[in-house]
């Protein structure tokens, strides 16, 4: 049976920390199972699930010290069980990218309406970013989510066109295999 531990760091960004980290994951005798990186401003931010036996997962855990020092970051780790987390019954995955203007609020409200419908967000990516000739400031955010069977999608579709539309923003909702 494997044990998990769910690595977080932030820090000044600087090449090879992918490599340190993925490294003593190896060395240990651990494996990475999920991770997410970006840089974000000037840090960089990462979330690593590293999964293995017991010891190896314990040998990770006390290299910790020795990975915040070559690699810069602040380093947290917490033991977590497998991907078990919270699945809606029958739900149908989708992928929903909205774009536009950059303004407040545009996270919260498109969250808020699918968190009314039931929907369950696997994976939350968002950019901001000057327009290559006006620079005006736009956004696009991408998500990959879990719609529950029984929500009528074309009444989710038409609740989202009509907050793009208040939003002045583009969106797409497609199914994904």
């Amino acid at each position: 049976m494997s044990d998990y531990v769910l690595l977080s760091g932030v820090g000044p960004d600087k090449p090879g920390i992918a490599r340190a980290i993925s490294g003593a994951a190896f060395d240990a005798g651990c494996g990475i199972e999920d991770s997410r990186m970006a840089v974000l401003g000037g840090e960089f931010a990462i979330l690593v699930l590293i999964g293995g036996e017991s010891g190896a997962v314990q040998k990770f855990s006390v290299a910790l010290p020795r990975l915040e020092a070559e690699t810069g970051l602040l380093l947290s780790i917490r033991p977590t069980a497998g991907r078990t987390g919270f699945k809606v019954k029958e739900g149908v995955p989708y992928e929903l990218t909205v774009v536009g203007m950059d303004r407040t609020g545009i996270v919260f409200r498109v969250t808020e309406l699918l968190a009314r419908f039931g929907v369950n967000i696997g994976n939350l990516e968002t950019e901001a970013h000057n327009a290559p000739v006006t620079g005006t400031p736009m956004f696009r955010m991408r998500l990959e989510a879990e719609i529950p069977g029984d929500v009528p999608v074309r009444k989710l579709r038409g609740e989202l066109a009509d907050l793009c539309d208040e939003m002045n923003m583009d969106f797409s909702l497609d199914a994904r295999s």
